[in-house]
């Protein structure tokens, strides 16, 4: 049995027989999703929100590109990271996924219990709001999620084994297969 933990990786051999004594199990999905995600188009002058998971954190980052044009292959740096906004899961749940849409507008992160969706507006100037939206009651906790390429559908991988689409702008309205 091969447990990866990144560096601190541990093989364990069992004689056959006692290896059927073990019922299978699954410690973690795979593939695992990265932990930073970042908006492929803009939210605002060209630049990019990042969304940094952390086991019981979401860091939300905007990341300024400084000349857009011209890519620098110097080492001064052309781009410089504001922290927008910490969200944080209730209590001591973990948080299991997360996901941002293609322009950064919407966030999305999944713990033990159950999922959560917000959207982040900017006001002008370097004001930005975070606020939560509400997503159909029933929904699972999520082990995978990600946005439709328009944004306008956030679909789930439950628990359960079933794809979860919450569609129409995160009406109430949830489809499952």
């Amino acid at each position: 049995m091969l447990i990866s933990g990144g560096d601190d990786t541990k093989l364990f051999a069992y004689s056959a027989r006692e290896f059927t004594q073990f019922a299978p199990h699954n410690f973690c999905p795979a593939p695992q999703r990265p932990l930073i995600n970042l908006a492929r188009e803009s939210i605002v002058n060209g630049d990019s929100v990042m969304l940094v998971q952390s086991a019981s954190w979401l860091d939300v980052l905007l990341v300024v590109v400084q000349n857009k044009l011209t890519p620098s292959t110097s080492s001064r740096g052309d781009a410089t990271v504001r922290h927008l906004a910490r969200l944080k899961s209730k209590g001591s749940r973990k948080i299991i996924s997360s996901a941002t849409s293609t322009n950064g507008t919407m966030l999305a992160y999944s713990d033990c219990v159950k999922p959560c969706l917000f959207a982040l507006r900017h006001k002008g100037g370097k004001k930005f709001t975070l606020d939560k939206l509400e997503l159909p009651k029933g929904l699972p906790n999520s082990q995978c999620m990600l946005f439709s390429i328009d944004s306008s559908s956030l679909i789930l991988a439950g628990r359960d084994g079933k794809i979860y689409v919450s569609a129409d702008k995160y009406s109430h309205s949830v489809k499952h297969s």
